[in-house]
């Protein structure tokens, strides 16, 4: 078994097997693992055949693992494993505080095996634009950047500044990034320090009028954040979950304040 970065010619491959599992992967997400981020993303290889992906990015206190894929008809051969493993290694030489992931039922087990624990849940939901994309500049992301760290307990800059154009909104002391897509638009990060009922159901609503009409909008909320209910008064529908887990020098209590995700599971 040979561990490669991704190579231009293995993208292709990747998304089609992503696409299969009915995997969303966000153009942004896509554009940094092929620029600057490609030292994170890693190919196993057998004989020069493709067998799996894994991306394991480090921020100055943290990692994520995701993008973990296997061959459809090489699943079970113990690939899966072998490609976290290295992830995990990769991680772990940098000396990180914590290391994070989003776990199937299914995958849990491994994990726990590892030394992961489950933190909270992630709900996936999905709603349809009510406006047209007038976005304006981000005069925010310095505050944004302060409110995460808080919020999360570490600094997590390179992943925010990464994330390209898009709208910060606000309301109050919430505020959420609105980042646009050609196949969907997401919210994300989504912080509430006093998680307002008010404030939330305003930044929602302001996110949904700047999504273009009938254009997807996705958001990866923290089940402890409690927003079902506001999340289905605006239509939106939650199409999946999954655990949110970390391996951690200390114990992780909650994520004060934490609403949703930066990224659809992969990077945080």
């Amino acid at each position: 078994m040979e561990f490669t970065e991704l190579k231009t010619d293995d993208w292709p491959l990747f998304l089609a097997w992503a696409a299969a599992e009915n995997w969303r992967v966000p153009e942004r997400e896509r554009h940094l693992f092929k620029g600057d981020w490609r030292r994170y993303f890693f190919v196993l290889r057998t004989t020069g055949a493709v067998q799996g992906f894994v991306s394991a990015v480090a921020y100055p206190d943290s990692g994520w693992i995701g993008n973990l894929l296997v061959a459809p008809k090489n699943r079970g051969r113990g690939y899966g494993a072998a490609l976290f493993d290295f992830a995990l290694e990769f991680l772990q030489r940098l000396t990180l505080k914590r290391i994070w992931l989003t776990a199937s039922q299914a995958g849990m087990p491994i994990y726990q095996r590892r030394g992961f624990s489950s933190v909270d849940r992630i709900e996936r939901w999905q709603g349809a634009g009510l406006g047209r994309a007038e976005l304006q500049r981000r005069e925010l992301l310095a505050e944004l950047i302060e409110t995460d760290r808080s919020c999360w307990g570490e600094l997590r800059a390179p992943l925010l500044n990464a994330l390209g154009d898009g709208e910060i909104c606000r309301s109050g002391e919430t505020l959420g990034l609105l980042q646009p897509g050609t196949d969907g638009w997401q919210l994300g990060p989504w912080l509430s320090p006093k998680n307002s009922p008010r404030e939330n159901h305003l930044l929602l609503t302001e996110a949904l009028g700047k999504t273009p009409v009938g254009r997807p909008l996705v958001i990866d909320t923290l089940v402890s954040a409690d927003l079902g209910q506001l999340l289905r008064s605006a239509g939106m529908v939650m199409t999946g979950s999954n655990e949110l887990m970390c391996l951690s020098r200390l114990p992780v209590t909650t994520l004060n304040g934490v609403a949703a995700l930066a990224s659809l599971g992969s990077i945080g």
